[in-house]
């Protein structure tokens, strides 16, 4: 599932839509066994309740589509409609599905492949739809049951942790994990749902991004240390120091701390990520025999066993729940991290982001991580990037209106492309300040 600025989010996503419908819709023709027939209906309703997913957190309204041959004109639904669009599929799946270890193919042999739903990839989507739902409303005040949501996405987490929705569990160390995230086609027990790397496409998928932008020397052969300086985006080495203990096994797992990296941080004070081990190298179109990092050679873990522990964790804190502690400490335990509560630790709800952003960094949750822990965090966390008022002091770019946030500063704008022939089409409010189209 292809997110991003511009086009790119609301095109894949609807293009998604529009294959799981047309399965769907064309279900009652095929001449298969009810299993199969069940097979590929959990499929195309995971794959449209996680399309509709994608779309509620991106722009939050959005269409929803009747079926694959309408041509009508669309407006815009309101974002707990298509949140619920999203949860109906995906709860479709979890009954239709079965657990991964079961997954067969046409032939009767076993899936491999964690692109391919499974009762415990359905289980982990709904943990974050209803996390997510909850959060929404309370966040923008909307009508709906957040403590009951918060309580349904602790329910489908529990599922997972208990291995009732298939075999997944932690593994051993830090190192053992990064070790089983940079192998494509690996066992990784700790995986629940996975994007697959397929290194001769043009675009390898979502993983690319991060070879590209976060994954410098010396993964990428063709890096140097200095050239860590230049790049767009990088980790500051005192940031992995405030996050992280000594102590921590992650700060080996994650990041290269070899001689030459450490002796020259003050020459070049910065991370170097190997958290995913090998790249993959394209050759330039122009001839040229030059060679450029342009993937890493690793599947995309959408979610894992670590994230649904700090879930439900979040979560149960949110509904007081003594029990998150213990969800925050099982992941601390596996890290070496001293338990909660370490020396000056008094806020659970805190540590718990602040787990959440050591143990899954550039896995892709943070943003979503801090939308889901309300305003203050936006506030703290992204009201330097969201501030619209460049003029005030440093102090105050820390901060995002309760306006600006009910008019959709969190979303992307809708692109151009959605208002073509659609009169029906309307921009997120707040947006239509900047763009003109």
């Amino acid at each position: 599932l292809a997110g991003g600025w511009g086009d790119g989010g609301w095109k894949h996503s609807y293009d998604i839509v529009f294959l799981a419908n047309t399965i769907l819709e064309n279900a009652h023709r095929a001449s298969m066994s009810k299993d199969r027939l069940n097979f590929w209906i959990g499929q195309a309703s995971f794959t449209k309740g996680l399309a509709y997913f994608e779309l509620a957190r991106l722009y939050g309204d959005a269409v929803i589509t009747k079926n694959s041959t309408s041509l009508e004109k669309y407006g815009r639904k309101p974002m707990l409609e298509v949140i619920d669009t999203a949860i109906v599929n995906a709860e479709r799946a979890y009954r239709l599905l079965p657990v991964f270890e079961e997954l067969k193919d046409l032939s009767g042999a076993a899936i491999t492949s964690k692109q391919y739903a499974s009762k415990g990839a359905a289980a982990a989507l709904l943990a974050h739809l209803y996390a997510w739902r909850g959060s929404v409303i309370e966040l923008y005040g909307l009508t709906g049951d957040a403590t009951g949501d918060y309580q349904k996405s602790i329910d489908y987490c529990t599922l997972i942790i208990d291995k009732k929705a298939g075999f997944y569990e932690l593994h051993s160390s830090p190192e053992a994990l990064c070790q089983a995230m940079s192998k494509m086609g690996g066992e990784n027990k700790e995986s629940i749902f996975e994007l697959e790397l397929n290194p001769k496409e043009d675009y390898a998928q979502a993983v690319r991004v991060l070879g590209v932008f976060l994954t410098g020397y010396p993964v990428n052969v063709n890096a140097t240390l200095a050239a860590q300086k230049s790049r767009s985006f990088r980790l500051k080495w005192t940031t992995v120091e405030q996050m992280y203990e000594a102590k921590d096994k992650r700060v080996d797992a994650y990041l290269y701390l070899d001689d030459e990296i450490l002796n020259n941080l003050q020459t070049y004070p910065y991370a170097y990520l190997r958290k995913w081990r090998e790249g993959i190298y394209f050759t330039s179109s122009s001839g040229s025999s030059e060679t450029t990092m342009g993937a890493l050679r690793a599947n995309q873990v959408q979610w894992r066993v670590a994230d649904i522990y700090l879930l439900r964790a979040e979560c149960r804190v949110k509904l007081g729940i003594a029990d998150a502690k213990d969800d925050l400490n099982k992941v601390r335990t596996r890290a070496n991290a001293t338990l909660y509560p370490a020396v000056g630790e008094s806020d659970l709800k805190l540590a718990i982001f602040k787990e959440r952003e050591r143990e899954l960094l550039y896995e892709n949750h943070r943003y979503a991580d801090i939308v889901r822990n309300g305003k203050t965090y936006i506030q703290k966390y992204l009201g330097h990037c969201l501030s619209t008022d460049k003029g005030l002091e440093e102090n105050a770019l820390k901060y995002v209106t309760d306006q600006e946030i009910k008019d959709g500063i969190l979303f992307q704008p809708i692109p151009e492309s959605a208002f073509l022939m659609n009169g029906l089409m309307r921009q997120t409010p707040f947006w239509l300040r900047y763009v003109k189209y």
